[in-house]
């Protein structure tokens, strides 16, 4: 039997297991899918839930070799554990997607790392180029076809929310709950240039208030009929209905909030607050309580890197927070050093990444010398 069929018929666990047993010929026995889904797991392992470092995750993958891949989120692991690594300016720890892509981009060709993370210039030219004039224009009647594929690759909203402004509908009261309707039509406003006009056909919300907000909106409402209703809260479609249901988080009105803030601008007298009192003991006795001085805090050794007087001052800061980060390595690899050989936890690894930051400035320094 042919070895490609046998390992298509392998559950996808144990094509997990036997990558390393394979070589270059991953491309051979791996579907398009299994790719795929190798990619995803190890963007899960390494907490991404963005589209973007999901879809490099998946290029790394497809173009370096999965076993390239899981190598790279074995050593990403080893660093983690030993506490993580800078990032080139010292400042903060990188995520652990950032230092998988660290890793990676460190021990890819020159010529993928073009391809996977092309320098800043081509990405923004890359960026531009994707909204020229050439594109085919947005017709609402095609949208269907245009979202089918978009909805296989979804992206995740972490927060949203409404704010409705106008006059409720009928009230329906139930216990520790008002509910209303309200429905909007946009008219003809202003959108940036290519965003789609809105529908002609109104949009219904329906809308869920706690009752004890509404008491204070409905009194508000009553006393003033051209005062209108401010919810503020979450959104949901909701299949048995036409519209979106609302969820309250806040009900006021314009009116009340405009009294509100009236009121937060007025500015209470201070000539009637009573005087602090004076330490009287302190200053019979002549001592005087002064706060104390805060600790000196040691600061780190100066860094006086070697920068080429050619480098433009984009290269200059680039080589400038690597030599900062390459003393810091070095200073961590002095203090595992000195502990018992039995102790000297994550040697090897910090060694290693010192490494590659002397070979980034080396490159840098060499081109630029």
């Amino acid at each position: 039997m042919d070895r490609r069929l046998r390992t298509a018929n392998y559950p996808f666990a144990c094509k997990c297991g036997i990558l390393r047993h394979i070589g270059k010929r991953w491309k051979e026995l791996l579907s398009n899918e299994d790719v795929r889904q190798i990619a995803a797991k190890i963007a899960d392992q390494l907490g991404e839930k963005q589209h973007g470092p999901r879809k490099l995750v998946r290029e790394v993958v497809e173009r370096c070799g999965v076993a390239f891949a899981q190598e790279v989120l074995k050593d990403t692991e080893e660093v983690m554990a030993l506490g993580g690594m800078l990032t080139a300016a010292a400042d903060r720890l990188r995520t652990k997607g950032g230092v998988f892509f660290y890793l990676a981009r460190g021990r890819m060709s020159d010529e993928i790392r073009q391809i996977i993370f092309p320098p800043r210039m081509i990405r923004n030219r890359q960026q531009a180029s994707s909204f020229a004039a050439g594109e085919p224009e947005f017709h609402w009647a095609d949208r269907l076809n245009i979202l089918r594929p978009l909805l296989d690759e979804q992206g995740e909203a972490s927060t949203v929310k409404i704010t409705l402004i106008g006059r409720p509908g009928k009230i329906e009261i139930r216990k520790d709950l008002v509910i209303t309707t309200m429905s909007h039509s946009a008219g003809a406003p202003t959108f940036p240039r290519g965003v789609p006009a809105l529908p002609e056909t109104p949009t219904v919300y329906t809308v869920y208030i706690a009752a004890k907000q509404w008491k204070r909106v409905e009194s508000a409402l009553q006393e003033d009929p051209g005062d209108v209703m401010i919810v503020e809260g979450m959104c949901a479609y909701d299949a048995e209905l036409p519209g979106i249901a609302v969820y309250a988080t806040r009900a006021t009105t314009k009116f009340t909030e405009a009294a509100r803030r009236d009121g937060d601008n007025g500015t209470a007298s201070t000539d009637d607050k009573p005087a602090p009192k004076a330490n009287t003991k302190a200053v019979k006795s002549g001592k005087v309580n002064t706060p104390p001085k805060a600790a000196k805090k040691n600061s780190p050794p100066a860094v006086k890197p070697s920068i080429p007087e050619s480098a433009p001052e984009n290269i200059a800061r680039k080589l400038r927070e690597l030599h900062a980060a390459a003393e810091l390595y070095r200073q961590k690899i002095a203090t595992i050093e000195a502990k018992p050989s039995g102790q000297q936890f994550g040697l090897e690894m910090t060694q290693k990444l010192l490494k590659n930051v002397e070979e980034e400035i080396s490159t840098l320094q060499a081109q630029y010398a």
